[in-house]
């Protein structure tokens, strides 16, 4: 397993998410972080998208999981193989306008390896419009470039800051539903929040597959592991979790996605423990 950290001070492994995401946790990370458990045996964080707990609590016996095939490609060519994936960022970069981008759309979908897949991934994450992540119903990403005067593209620093993280990190592709849990392990769940966008698959995430995540949280509790989810601030997944600890927080977000704006919104964060 590739390293990739040496010759690298130690003082510039501050590791952040690599990745924009839609519905990311950096605006509430620190009330995250307040109510995680003092003693738990191993972190599974399930929905991963951009990690932002998870490059936070900088956890021991990590699982990460994701339905999403490229982003999980991407955590894995981070992990294993950085040096090839900057030197791609760096030809992208090089090469960033209008037409490579729309190429660039394209090749992602034909790759077949796993530091150029994730080369691409993440030059088109730095460069489409809001950092938003989406596909169609056939999985083919569709989002239209952004207007950046200089994305940043190659955060080589940091992405060797988060390859250091990741090397004890087991990550696969995988839905919730796919998982067995156990006593004394803690989940922390930030699904596609309800009545919010959720293309980042192509397939959705409607009212049934909050209903299954809720049934899965409770295998969870039976099972005496502990969960932890963030979700909207709705009637109906207050009902879903109404036997559980739930919260309500601020957090700061773009207005529908669209990034037209700031707002404050209150979300709920649900715990089976105290």
């Amino acid at each position: 397993m590739s390293k990739n950290t040496e010759n690298t001070p130690e003082k510039t492994f501050t590791a952040r998410p690599f990745v924009k995401w839609v519905g990311g946790k950096r605006s509430i990370i620190n009330e995250l972080l307040l109510r995680i458990p003092k003693i738990y045996t191993s972190y599974h964080e399930v929905f991963l998208g951009g990690g932002a707990l998870f490059f936070s609590l900088k956890p021991k016996n990590a699982y990460l999981s994701d339905i999403n095939l490229h982003l999980i490609i991407t955590y894995c060519a981070i992990r294993d193989n950085l040096d090839s994936v900057i030197k791609n960022l760096k030809i992208h970069k090089n090469n960033h306008s209008l037409d490579y981008y729309r190429n660039a759309r394209i090749d992602i979908g034909k790759e077949q390896e796993q530091a150029k897949i994730a080369a691409l991934f993440i030059y088109l994450n730095k460069t489409c419009y809001n950092g938003l992540y989406r596909v169609n119903k056939s999985g083919f990403f569709n989002v239209p470039m952004g207007k950046y005067k200089n994305p940043a593209i190659v955060d080589e620093y940091n992405l060797k800051a988060c390859s250091k993280l990741l090397q004890d990190a087991d990550i696969h592709q995988q839905n919730f539903t796919q998982l067995t849990p156990k006593k004394g392990q803690l989940y922390y769940l930030d699904p596609p929040y309800h009545e919010t966008y959720s293309g980042y698959d192509g397939s959705g995430f409607g009212d049934n597959m909050h209903e299954k995540l809720a049934t899965f949280c409770n295998h969870i509790d039976r099972a005496g592991g502990y969960f932890m989810i963030s979700n909207s601030n709705t009637a109906f997944v207050q009902e879903l979790y109404k036997d559980y600890n739930i919260e309500t927080v601020s957090a700061s977000r773009f207005i529908s996605c669209k990034g037209n704006g700031r707002t404050k919104q209150n979300e709920l964060i649900i715990r089976n423990y105290k």
